[in-house]
């Protein structure tokens, strides 16, 4: 394999050129530092050997598959195409992959944002510890972007401190998506990966949504404690040592250590989801102080790593006092009144006497379980921590079994009630049922698409949930009518879902129909003015034609309502065509003086324009704009006329 020093400056598909090797990754991966030469942006590109692709093995005692080198290219392609697509906030998803040839040697390649966060591998190596309440907020914003990727059908496959990034104010991203997809396999982990293995990889090492839950729940308690439970210098080791065993999350982690415990139980089917440890997180928020901003690291100096070495306390045994078995009298049978033959009577004594000996046994038994068998008292639990709930009684030899429920009166990873209860009497052997609360009852989203507003904010507030809405217009839905509805941080969610108390859904509530500006019709033909009111969603209605001056015949003379005035859908616009400008008949004026003819003309609807020639005489002829005129003709109503005097 070439070496990483040989391939700093080397330049991958003719783009991103190789700065410096970071930490991390497994022995047949390379981790550079980058520069995007096309943006000038610095990336993160990852090389992998394309000869570490083509063997894929199950476990550390799986068969091994081999695979050619381009199948284990296209596999690995493949992989990352399934990823290229998630959109999340908390997830830093590929930029680019291909394949390289580098030193002589065949690789493939992906390339990621360079993110300017620190990584929590990098706090953790300078001896720096979060707070609950900080590893808490972390927690929650991977719980988010891990529910988001096991809603797509996908696995993470590489959660751990390298590959989380947070900033000053305790936000987390998380990169290293794509990679265990595209390697399967338990070979082509590191050491560093392996620590972080879940348990069942042991049988199968495809990463799961439990793998990544188990993972996420190392992650958080090493962020606390600085240790990670079982961790070997080995995957096989570190595999064994986690086989069947609870982590050991102690109560100096505060609340949060039930969710972590529950998320990294041995067995894949007893941990919690993703979205259900965030749920819990989420209630176990008001619980913590706010927490206070991550301090950014300094290069100066490195501090010691801080580590906590807990010795195992193993409780004296006291020997237990074993009465001596009380000696059992036998009664010796009796021969009946009916007289038997000498061989019969001994086959008969045989008999009594077998039957005797196991009567012996039998009692004697009893008899020492009776006295050998302890038995206890139930003690009062209710309301005490699980873990310290199970201590108590873990010495008393009863099998102790673990059942949740939700309550609305018992904080969460408290004790409801036991099975049996307080006072009652329970032997060494027989069942012990702690009863342990998950949290608040959840709330049920009901269906409100539909409802009125008032009725919708009534049925969700009655469910614990906090409301908030925005008005729409909307041409198809009535007036303060809920149009839709949606979960603000959990938007995939539909109705019937369960969500915490406190979840905030918000409605769009219909503010009726969207209001239309009425166009301009004026001097339009009747099948343009058409054509604008359907373009808008109005309806034209055409009235009685009209006389206008200004507009050509044919032609939209007026509209009701006026132009930019607002009408909801299919609202009426009325208008009328034009006719042409009204006329009137000259009267005869001919031979008048000129008081009397302007007197007819008034009344005719004309007037007098201009007079030429001596006015005190009588009118001789009538012109109007050049042309003569004559009595009976046809003349513009409100239009004036030229009087000609001798």
């Amino acid at each position: 394999m070439v070496d990483r020093s040989e391939l700093v400056g080397a330049v991958v598909a003719g783009r991103y050129r190789l700065d410096d090797p970071l930490r991390g990754g497994a022995e047949a991966t390379s981790v550079f530092a980058s520069t995007d030469q096309q943006s000038n942006h610095s990336v993160i590109v990852r090389l992998v050997t394309v000869d570490s692709l083509t063997v894929q093995n199950d476990g550390p005692d799986g068969d091994a598959t081999s695979l050619t080198p381009q199948m284990a290219v296209e596999a690995f392609q493949r992989h990352l195409l399934s990823v290229a697509g998630v959109n999340h906030p908390v997830l830093v998803p590929p930029l680019d992959w291909g394949e390289a040839v580098l030193g002589g040697e065949r690789f493939v390649f992906m390339v990621n944002e360079r993110i300017a966060d620190v990584s929590l591998r990098e706090l953790l190596d300078r001896g720096r510890r979060l707070t609950p309440s900080q590893a808490l907020v972390i927690g929650l914003d991977l719980c988010r972007a891990l529910h988001h990727l096991h809603q797509l059908g996908i696995a993470h496959g590489d959660v751990r401190p390298a590959n989380v990034f947070v900033s000053p104010q305790a936000r987390a991203r998380l990169a290293g998506i794509g990679i265990k997809r595209g390697i399967s396999g338990t070979a082509a982990m590191s050491i560093e990966q392996a620590r972080y293995a879940a348990p069942e990889f042991s049988i199968d090492a495809t990463p799961t949504p439990e793998s990544d839950v188990y993972a996420l729940a190392l992650t958080l308690l090493e962020t606390i404690t600085g240790d990670v439970p079982f961790a070997a210098d080995s995957l096989a080791v570190t595999l064994a040592q986690r086989a069947g065993r609870l982590l050991p999350v102690s109560a100096d982690v505060g609340p949060i250590a039930v969710p972590i415990e529950k998320a990294g139980r041995p067995e894949p089917s007893d941990r919690c989801s993703a979205l259900d440890l965030g749920r819990t997180l989420a209630q176990l928020a008001s619980r913590l102080s706010a927490p206070e901003p991550i301090e950014p690291l300094v290069t100066e100096s490195f501090r010691d790593t801080i580590t906590r070495q807990l010795e195992a306390i193993v409780p004296e045994s006291t020997p237990r006092s074993v009465d001596s078995q009380p000696r059992v009298q036998v009664v010796q049978p009796v021969n009946v009144a009916v007289a038997a033959s000498p061989t019969e009577q001994r086959r008969y004594r045989w008999l009594w006497s077998l039957l005797a000996a196991v009567a012996v046994v039998v009692g004697g038994v009893l008899v020492w379980q009776t006295l050998t068998v302890k038995s206890y008292e139930v003690p009062a639990l209710v309301g005490v921590a699980e873990g310290e709930a199970r201590n108590s009684v873990s010495q008393l030899g009863w099998n102790i079994v673990i059942s949740v429920e939700r309550s609305d009166d018992v904080a969460l990873g408290e004790v409801i009630r036991t099975v049996p209860a307080a006072g009652s009497t329970l032997r060494e052997g027989d069942d012990f049922t702690l009863v342990v609360s998950e949290g608040p009852t959840l709330a049920v989203i009901p269906e409100v698409t539909g409802l009125s507003r008032e009725d919708a904010v009534a049925s969700l507030e009655s469910q614990g949930l906090v409301v908030t809405e925005v008005v729409r217009d909307d041409d198809a839905v009535a007036l303060g009518t809920v149009v839709s509805w949606i979960v603000t941080e959990q938007p995939n969610l539909v109705a019937g879902s369960e969500v915490l108390k406190g979840t905030q859904v918000a409605i769009t509530v219909s503010g009726g129909p969207v209001l239309r500006f009425v166009p301009n019709l004026i001097g339009r033909s009747e099948s343009d003015a058409q054509a604008q009111l359907v373009a808008v969603q109005l309806s034209g209605q055409r009235n009685d034609d009209v006389f206008s001056a200004d507009i050509e015949v044919g032609l939209v003379a007026s509209q009701t309502p006026q132009t930019n005035a607002q009408l909801a859908r299919d609202g009426v616009v009325a208008y009328s065509l034009s006719k042409g400008p009204e006329t009137v008949t000259l009267p005869s004026i001919v031979g008048l003086t000129l008081a009397e003819a302007q007197k007819k003309l008034v009344e005719a609807g004309l007037s007098v324009g201009v007079v030429s020639g001596r006015s005190t005489g009588k009118v001789r002829s009538v012109t109007q704009d050049g042309n003569a005129l004559k009595s009976g003709d046809l003349v513009r109503k409100g239009s004036s006329v030229d009087l000609v005097f001798p």
